[in-house]
């Protein structure tokens, strides 16, 4: 039957109606509001948007994170602080009138990949999305590992430097402080100031470098930007082997916005795991480029809400 996958992000609402095969028959987006009672209405109204009188089994959102999930709850989220406290599940469900469930948004990509992309026939998958945060999700046997109270699998804040920048998170070094767009865009504002005669230095005097920026430049050969690239992929690579040492995956998959930056990103990446990983993890392990790219988080958010339907769901498992 088919389902309704929810993607909250920091900037858009993306809602998809999926068969279960993976297949998007509809798909809406909204601009992320700012108030708890906005961004409700807001997901109810695109559910039945998408919805539009299908034979619908259920729906998950996908919310940016630390969950509580027997209480259906974000209690934590650093860069979307308007969805926290909210009891998603009590008051979305009675306004889309099917089952909801609620997932972390890294865990959702994660079981997208895993289900229709890059990790479709692996059983052990690591995944990781770099946009303005990183989010992750990790995968064992075939189950998403979410821990004792719904909220593990948060990749992006493990530290990996800890005299490193502060994150959003409130900690010192995580790696998302080192190897996000938001870590990208600001390490080029201080190289910019370094090197003001560079390309990177004459944007930087004219508007705020962004990430994207940062990839544009590296395109064109900037010296400066492409440094900022490798450097951040190589803080991305000091992530990965730990994960590669800790849960011997077979695919370790990077996905997100940052990844534009393709090749300029992984390659560091690469070089580090190599370096830091141990065997036998390091020679089973593929860093590979996700290949769903936006849709991984509808795509996964769906194909848990047929879980959920078909009792499949295990809460913590």
């Amino acid at each position: 039957m088919n389902a309704v996958g929810v993607d909250v992000g920091g900037t858009k609402i993306a809602v998809g109606l999926v068969t279960p095969e993976g297949k998007i028959l509809g798909e809406v987006r909204y601009p992320t509001p700012s108030s708890q009672q906005k961004l409700v209405d807001t997901i109810a109204r695109a559910v039945s948007e998408v919805e539009d009188g299908s034979e619908v089994g259920g729906a998950c959102l996908a919310v940016p994170g630390l969950i509580l999930a027997q209480e259906n709850k974000v209690v934590f989220s650093p860069n979307l602080r308007c969805v926290e406290g909210i009891p998603l599940k009590d008051e979305l469900e009675p306004k889309i009138g099917m089952p909801l469930t609620i997932e972390n948004d890294g865990n959702a990509a994660a079981w997208g990949e895993f289900r229709f992309g890059v990790g479709s026939e692996a059983d052990h998958l690591v995944f990781i999305t770099l946009g303005t945060g990183i989010g992750g999700g990790i995968i064992t046997h075939g189950i998403l590992m979410r821990g004792a109270q719904g909220s593990g699998g948060e990749l992006g804040h493990v530290t990996i430097q800890a005299t490193g920048p502060r994150c959003a998170c409130g900690n010192h070094g995580c790696l998302e402080a080192l190897a996000s767009g938001t870590a990208i865009g600001r390490r080029a504002r201080e190289l910019a100031i370094e090197h003001p005669d560079s390309a990177l230095g004459r944007l930087a005097a004219s508007r705020k470098v962004l990430g994207e920026d940062v990839t544009e430049l590296a395109r064109e050969g900037n010296e400066v930007a492409l440094s900022v690239l490798k450097e951040a992929g190589t803080w991305l690579g000091v992530g990965l082997a730990g994960f590669i040492n800790v849960f011997n995956p077979e695919v370790v998959a990077v996905g997100g916005g940052v990844m534009e930056a393709g090749e300029l990103l992984l390659e560091p990446a690469r070089r580090e795991v190599m370096l830091r990983a141990r065997p036998p993890s390091s020679e089973l392990a593929e860093v590979k480029a996700a290949t769903l790219g936006a849709k991984s988080g509808v795509l996964g958010a769906a194909a848990l809400a047929r879980d959920a339907s078909s009792g499949e769901y295990v809460l913590g498992g």
